[in-house]
């Protein structure tokens, strides 16, 4: 089990890298760019930092954990859990996590190339996934995987386990339901705001006039752009994935996730090269994004 749900960040120059999704090849590639020899080794003693989401979507989750797992292990990178690392963990069944249950994803009638996990596999991935912290901070930068939230990182200080953290939380919000309070919509978005462990995995949300079809479901909610009011130590996250390239984040915060969770939907159509869905990674303290084909720019 990890220390602590909220541990300290690594000192010195890091890289941090956007939600990966599978994409084991665009990851290898984007290490290339920034330097890494494939064992997380860099010359100038830079250090790697994840922000989630692992797996789904992508053709090889597996090859994904089993890398940023060995990197753990040598130190030459940290990693935060994501609302899918989260999903797993809870043994939910979601839209895009067949891979995991051994069996096919497909959308729109086309099937997406997928490994598909064993038992074997079930339990080493949950087991890596049970030693993640919700947060990693230190004086000058913090990272999470889609919202910092001051009072509810404070949750995270004393707890050592996801689960029981989570649980104890649906408890209380469950018990601070009176009977006026029987809206679904309402109650489900209690349950999202309340709890620390799905703020900070998946962040805010906000009731919608009209349902919409996404990922498989109707929703009756939508995300809360947080960082447009936030303010305090410039913090990294992922989540809210920006295929248009067009940032999200302020002066105080940067999303890294550049949609490469998609890009199956590029390579279905035949594109090879100069994806629009690329993996990214933030440069720190230089604050330059670079991305999985070479390109970079500074934020």
């Amino acid at each position: 089990m990890t220390q602590n749900l909220l541990n300290t960040l690594f000192t010195g120059p890091l890289d941090i890298v956007g939600d990966v999704h599978g994409e084991i090849d665009p990851l290898m590639s984007l290490m290339h760019q920034l330097g890494y020899k494939e064992n997380g080794q860099h010359p100038d003693d830079r250090r790697l930092i994840f922000v989630g989401d692992l797996t789904d979507r992508g053709p090889d989750s597996l090859a994904v954990v089993q890398l940023v797992k060995e990197l753990l292990s040598a130190e030459r990178a940290q990693c935060v859990l994501g609302n899918h690392e989260l999903n797993l963990l809870m043994n939910q069944h979601k839209y895009d996590n067949r891979w995991f249950y051994g069996q096919e994803f497909s959308e729109d009638g086309y099937v997406v190339p997928q490994k598909l996990a064993n038992p074997s596999d079930q339990k080493q991935i949950i087991d890596f996934f049970q030693s993640l912290p919700i947060a990693l901070r230190r004086d000058e930068l913090q990272v999470v995987h889609a919202c910092w939230d001051a009072d509810m990182v404070e949750h995270l200080q004393n707890s050592d386990d996801v689960l029981t953290l989570h649980d104890e939380h649906v408890d209380q919000i469950e018990n601070s339901f009176d009977d006026s309070f029987t809206d679904p919509v309402d109650q489900s978005l209690a349950h999202q705001n309340m709890n620390p462990i799905k703020l900070l995995t998946s962040g805010p949300e906000e009731r919608i006039e009209e349902p919409v079809y996404a990922a498989g479901k109707w929703r009756n909610e939508q995300r809360v752009s947080w960082w447009t009011e936030y303010e305090g130590t410039f913090c990294v996250f992922g989540h809210y994935s920006i295929p248009d390239g067009k940032p999200r984040g302020n002066a105080s915060s940067f999303c890294i996730d550049y949609g490469v969770g998609k890009r199956w939907t590029e390579r279905r159509a035949g594109k090879t090269k100069g994806f629009d869905l690329k993996l990214a990674a933030l440069r720190w303290p230089e604050k330059m994004v670079v991305f999985d084909e070479g390109q970079s720019t500074l934020i």
